[in-house]
């Protein structure tokens, strides 16, 4: 979709996750972290040791995806002129990172949550959050985006459609709390 808004929007797209894919690799660490300490806890029978493991992850993650996310939004301009030199793609890919900094706080929920339901072996909820999110929340509105005609700003927003269902589904399935009793088979 964002190939269809030319070389310069495409450019910008494939340089600003690469200037955010740091941030990103630590919201992964996260996951897997939380999902460790999940499945740790819970086989050891400690269910609030593991609800305090996930409480504790997310605060950090929280912590850390805010920190960076200012500083990419802060530096955006500066780290779009070291990767290249074209001022039309330095402006989209600033304002890409402007919008991708303001989704790293919802990433945060989603790979610490996401984390926590897989450690505790609910590794569906996850997937269909991460499906709603895409279809839903990125392809769909992109798509709709494009034949309206709308701007190329509107097909970087959707990202924020797609991290906010992701995080909404996540938050309800981890605070309905099943997944402290999911049973694995052996």
């Amino acid at each position: 979709v964002i190939a269809q808004y030319g070389t310069e929007a495409f450019a910008a797209y494939g340089i600003g996750i690469s200037l955010v894919a740091f941030s990103i690799v630590i919201g992964f660490g996260f996951g897997i972290a939380t999902a460790t300490l999940v499945g740790q806890h819970l086989g050891a029978g400690q269910p609030e040791q593991a609800m305090l493991a996930v409480s504790r992850s997310l605060r950090m993650a929280l912590a850390a995806m805010v920190v960076l996310s200012i500083l990419l939004a802060w530096y955006a301009e500066s780290l779009a002129r070291f990767m290249i030199d074209d001022a039309a793609v330095v402006k989209l890919t600033a304002e890409f990172i402007y919008f991708i900094a303001l989704a790293q706080p919802l990433m945060a929920f989603e790979f610490t949550l996401g984390g926590a339901l897989r450690g505790a072996g609910d590794t569906r909820s996850p997937l269909i959050a991460t499906f709603c999110g895409i279809i839903l929340g990125r392809l769909i509105p992109a798509l709709i985006f494009l034949w309206m005609g709308l701007s190329v700003y509107w097909i970087f927003a959707v990202m924020l459609f797609d991290y906010t269902i992701k995080a909404v589904l996540l938050i309800y399935r981890y605070r309905a709390r099943h997944w402290l009793e999911v049973k694995i088979d052996s």
